[in-house]
């Protein structure tokens, strides 16, 4: 409490003594709001070689069994930045690509064993997947992300409008994990090169299937806009109650960019395991063209991939090798895109066909994108 003011003289006018409010704490500033973005993506697949809807489409992951409509995705993504350093991102699926990425891909579906229905064979109509959950903090070029986080590995990505084509590869679907859930350390001194670490439960799981942890690493460069390259890989047991089978992958990853209005980017993959005491490797590479000019784009995949043993595919001796063509318009300035798309797939064993006595299996999709 303030001391009272002395007494004035007599000789003195009275003083005024005016005790001043303390003034109000200024508001703290709010953190800015949510950023929304997402895209819807449904389309109409046929499999020229076998248009019953009762057989998956084999080898292939997000594809519906012989001709009809799909809603691959309904997909919406919610940033937040709480200052400049503190962040969170959530995103949601929902449709048929939910099933595929919410499944651990080593559960492979009974009598088809190329499908990772995850459930799509017995009736269920609602397909959700939380693909990304995660908060991260960034400084001094380091950035430390902990939850659930897409591969490093790969070319082809979840979001199905972000690709060169509406099917995905072989090596997308075999190769290498969608997401992980776990802890990663990413460092970028400078723009034209960047390193990260990562300890996680595994591929494509939130929960752990065994008492050991997988670990990822990556290295990139960038030496100018005309070229970007990724050497990333992870090693960890995967087995269910297996701690000591290791798999290991290791992909190289790329793209030529002489313009904006070309890229070719390509792929080196290869991975390891030991199965029943054996180890056994499959590999493969793949290119990937894309061109765009105005409001039209053109993009394709050249793609080879082998599984000698069989522990992918479950085909043994299996040899892969797919092309496919993919022309697409935007409808003026709007963010609504229709794609078309013939592909054709051919093995080393039969597999295709509505006997699977073919070694080739031709197929066609359309597709319509809204990116929002």
């Amino acid at each position: 409490m303030a001391a009272p003011p002395a007494e004035a003289s007599p000789s003195a006018p009275p003083v005024a003594v005016v005790v001043a409010e303390e003034a109000p704490a200024a508001e703290e500033a709010a953190a800015p709001a949510p950023t929304f973005s997402g895209y819807v993506e449904a389309s109409y697949h046929n499999n020229f070689s076998d248009p019953d809807v009762s057989r998956p489409v084999p080898l292939r992951v997000y594809d519906p069994a012989g001709h009809g409509f799909t809603l691959h995705a309904a997909h919406l993504a919610l940033s937040h930045k709480f200052t400049d350093a503190i962040g969170a991102t959530i995103e949601f699926d929902v449709g048929r690509d939910a099933v595929a990425n919410a499944a651990d891909t080593s559960l492979l579906s009974a009598g088809y064993p190329w499908t990772n229905d995850g459930g799509m064979a017995s009736g269920k109509q609602f397909w959700f997947d939380v693909q990304e959950a995660y908060a991260n903090y960034s400084d001094g070029g380091f950035t430390l992300t902990a939850g659930k986080f897409v591969t490093y590995e790969g070319i082809e990505v979840i979001e199905g409008p972000l690709n060169p084509t509406i099917t995905r590869g072989f090596l997308y679907g075999w190769a290498e994990p969608f997401t992980h859930t776990g802890i990663k350390l990413h460092y970028q001194p400078v723009d034209a090169f960047n390193i990260g670490i990562g300890v996680v439960n595994g591929w494509d799981l939130i929960s752990d299937n065994n008492e050991m942890k997988t670990f990822l690493a990556r290295i990139a460069i960038t030496p100018s806009k005309a070229f970007f390259a990724a050497l990333s890989g992870s090693v960890g047991p995967e087995q269910t109650g297996n701690n000591k089978n290791m798999r290991i992958s290791v992909d190289l990853t790329g793209a030529i960019t002489p313009s904006d209005a070309f890229a070719l980017w390509f792929q080196g993959n290869f991975g390891s395991e030991k199965i029943m005491g054996e180890t056994s490797s499959w590999y493969g590479f793949g290119l990937q063209p894309v061109v765009t000019a105005g409001l039209f784009s053109f993009g394709g995949r050249l793609e080879y991939f082998a599984d000698p043993d069989g522990v992918r595919t479950l085909v043994p001796d299996g040899k892969f090798f797919n092309i496919t063509l993919t022309p697409g318009v935007k409808l003026g300035d709007s963010p609504f895109k229709i794609r078309g798309e013939l592909r054709a797939d051919i093995s080393s064993e039969k597999l295709f066909g509505k006997d699977g006595d073919k070694k080739t299996q031709f197929t066609g999709a359309l597709s319509a994108e809204y990116t929002f």
